[in-house]
């Protein structure tokens, strides 16, 4: 985002704060059109002004690997900067299967759904290892757990219909647990509502007997906090960290099963 735009978002948020959307029918101006809200202005500029999917991130990666002769089934792992600094000889994948990182520090499942399509199916995968909702959990405005509803119909609602898509393109779903932090507290997370989305994410891949990477548990002590020694800055992790998720995502996908 250029820093003008980068501005304006940072207004734009606080406006929508101070006047929240609301159910009531707007008015029209001279027109006969509808009178923006605050709240709808502000999405509207900033899908117009801004790249909010990140798509450019791996536009030139994604086009140089469709017109390339790399024809090794491909899994695409997206998610946020926990799956972006996932360094590949920190998950030695068979050389028989192109795993294709797509992961981008910051995001949401908002920002994951909307470069879906550009960042998975059109790079005709065979597997994909949806690892979201860190960001989602992530309240800028009052207290984190007042925003537990909130964060999980989020979630629910961006990763089913990733799950979806996948299937309707007969892409395989590894579904992948949230982290653990260190003092969620100071992150502005609810440790409360991480737990409870992943304990949704779990149900939701056994309903559709999709596999399921627990990252969670793999990190978490008995207090269910990330480990010192497990991470940089209480939320990303340590070499030592991602060594204790690559079982659990190597269980998950079983590329051996994979079509050659």
């Amino acid at each position: 985002m250029r820093p003008v735009n980068t501005i304006a978002a940072g207004l734009l948020v606080l406006l929508m704060a101070q006047h929240p959307a609301t159910a009531a029918p707007v008015a029209e101006d001279r027109h006969g059109l509808p009178q923006l809200s605050v709240h709808d202005f502000a999405a509207k500029y900033l899908m117009q002004q801004a790249d909010l999917a990140d798509l450019h991130v791996y536009e030139q990666a994604n086009a140089a690997l469709k017109s390339g002769t790399d024809r090794r089934p491909r899994i695409v792992m997206i998610g946020d900067s926990i799956t972006f600094h996932w360094k590949p000889d920190e998950r030695p994948f068979p050389q028989t299967v192109n795993v294709l990182n797509r992961g981008v520090p910051g995001q949401n499942t908002d920002q994951m759904l909307l470069r879906f399509e550009d960042d998975v199916v059109a790079l005709d995968p065979v597997a994909v290892v949806i690892a979201g909702g860190a960001n989602d959990a992530r309240v800028y405005a009052g207290p984190p757990e007042a925003a537990h509803s909130a964060v999980l119909a989020r979630i629910t609602r961006n990763v089913t219909a990733m799950a979806d898509i996948a299937q309707s393109h007969h892409i395989r779903v590894i579904i992948a647990a949230i982290t653990p932090c260190k003092s969620c507290a100071a992150l502005d997370r609810d440790p409360e509502t991480i737990k409870a989305a992943n304990a949704w994410l779990r149900s939701f891949a056994a309903s559709r007997h999709d596999a399921y990477a627990d990252y969670f548990s793999a990190l978490a002590n008995a207090e269910g906090t990330l480990p010192a020694d497990l991470t940089l800055d209480g939320l990303h992790l340590t070499p030592s960290g991602y060594a204790r998720m690559w079982p659990q995502l190597r269980q998950a996908v079983k590329p051996e099963t994979l079509p050659r």
